[in-house]
């Protein structure tokens, strides 16, 4: 009898969000042990317990792949309460949340950062269409709307630009610096089919028409400016490296079907790197495509290329990578390896995929 009650008890809670059962997806079940407390705050626990709008985004997307909806419904409900001020959708999120000078927690700076807030709305958008809950749309569509008043920009002769947030990034002289990992190429496939009206084609077009000149040393760079006049030049106001933002460029294109082997294309360079020193060197030069420092690499890059290199058929690296991953994967104490790793394993484990649409495909829908 203790047995029975007990086992309603659980079923009880559960239903009320108070207990969480387990995924079929044990990566990410570990994270969010790790990372992610009761209320749905995701913690950068190496980092000073932050937490960041990009790291509410990527809980969001690992609870939807997961198929946990009461997980997903508590993270959205935090990232609104605190970042957005209970109003996600026609605000922004804020960046970053910390604790304050006077032991206090709450937002420390009120910027946005425009790769999570489109993760976000795709997010939210795939969860109406997925879990057929229309006020996930309702928000997911609010919020497309607020990202391309504030963070979508037409620059003269240099066209439509993705900013990486409403203010930090217009130099003087007309001048716009860009980070590179902020534009997925299966988002921006998606996003034009769903908002034909929106930028996001012509956002994602003239990102591949300067292609050749923001990857010229066959790397991706963390981020390049372009001015006005359409002249792509490195950042000469920070020391040119491709490293922890970079990184995600090969992880977005190598999930990104037709868009990705386009993308790929552009920097052969990293492959031969990776093939060189056995893993993703931890930074490379954007202009020369030479490694910067390569005696250590984070864990998280060797996930983050196993798509890339499974689309371009580097067979042996990729194995390289994964044996790396199977030996010190759960080690890592990085929320941001870890986000990787659930990407990039995720992906390659079959736990999640993008169709040429841009649409997400889970085993739980599969």
């Amino acid at each position: 009898m203790r047995t029975v009650r007990a086992f309603l008890l659980l079923m009880l809670l559960s239903s009320f969000g108070y207990a969480n059962a387990a995924s079929d997806w044990p990566l990410w079940d570990d994270f969010h042990a790790r990372f992610v407390e009761a209320n749905g705050r995701v913690v950068d626990v190496t980092f000073g317990g932050k937490t960041t709008s990009e790291g509410q985004s990527y809980g969001l997307f690992f609870a939807l792949v997961a198929n946990q909806r009461s997980e997903f419904d508590t993270i959205l409900k935090w990232t609104s309460d605190n970042l957005a001020e209970g109003k996600l959708g026609s605000r922004l999120p804020a960046w970053l949340w910390n604790k304050k000078q006077d032991g206090s927690w709450g937002v420390i700076d009120r910027n946005s950062a425009s790769d999570s807030d489109l993760w976000i709305a795709y997010t939210l958008l795939e969860a109406e269409r997925l879990w057929h809950e229309p006020r996930y749309g309702v928000i997911g569509r609010k919020l497309l709307r607020t990202i391309e008043r504030k963070e979508t920009l037409y620059a003269y002769r240099a066209g439509w630009l993705f900013m990486p947030a409403p203010f930090g990034f217009k130099l003087a002289n007309k001048r716009y610096r860009i980070i590179t990992s902020y534009m997925p190429g299966f988002m921006f496939q998606y996003l034009a089919e769903v908002d034909p009206d929106g930028p996001w084609q012509p956002i994602w077009t003239n990102f591949m028409r300067m292609g050749p000149r923001i990857f010229s040393a066959g790397v991706a760079p963390n981020h390049f400016v372009v001015t006005a006049d359409d002249i792509v030049l490195p950042d000469t106001e920070a020391t040119p490296s491709g490293s922890y933002d970079s990184i995600r460029v090969y992880l977005w294109a190598g999930m990104s079907g037709k868009r990705g082997k386009e993308m790929v294309k552009l920097f052969p360079r990293f492959a031969k790197l990776i093939r060189q020193y056995g893993a993703p060197p931890e930074k490379v030069d954007p202009v020369t495509g030479e490694a910067i420092k390569h005696d250590y690499s984070p864990i998280g890059f060797s996930a983050a290329v196993l798509p890339y290199l499974h689309m371009i058929g580097e067979k042996a690296s990729l194995q390289k990578q994964v044996d790396r991953l199977n030996s010190v994967q759960n080690k890592s104490p990085d929320y941001y390896d870890q986000s990787l790793i659930l990407f990039g394993r995720g992906w390659l484990d079959g736990y999640y995929r993008f169709d040429e649409r841009g649409r997400l495909h889970t085993k739980w829908t599969n």
